[in-house]
């Protein structure tokens, strides 16, 4: 009983995947000009990142951001530490 409705879970999840944003080039300029001033300032910025299918929010401070590997890292509300690749990011909320 387990099994099929591990099964059933993994399809609903698979079903419930959305495609991947796509990003312009402007939209793109904007995320980064927002990284940095994030960063200089140090002020937090709320994010959109899609990750396994899905988008999710999550507010930042970013801490450093490494261009030869496209890696944001960060942390979030909770002191965390976290990172994102450049192409993870969709939307930055002014």
């Amino acid at each position: 009983m387990y099994d099929s409705s591990h099964k059933i879970r993994g399809i609903l999840e698979d079903l419930n995947k959305l495609p991947k944003p796509i990003v312009t080039e402007d939209m793109r300029e904007q995320l980064e000009r927002s990284l940095i001033y994030s960063m200089q300032t140090k002020e937090e910025i709320d994010i959109s990142y899609y990750r396994d299918g899905h988008i999710s929010n999550m507010y930042i401070n970013v801490l450093h951001i490494e261009p030869m590997t496209k890696t944001v890292y960060c942390t979030d509300a909770f002191g965390l530490n976290t990172e994102f690749k450049f192409d993870e990011l969709v939307n930055i909320a002014d």
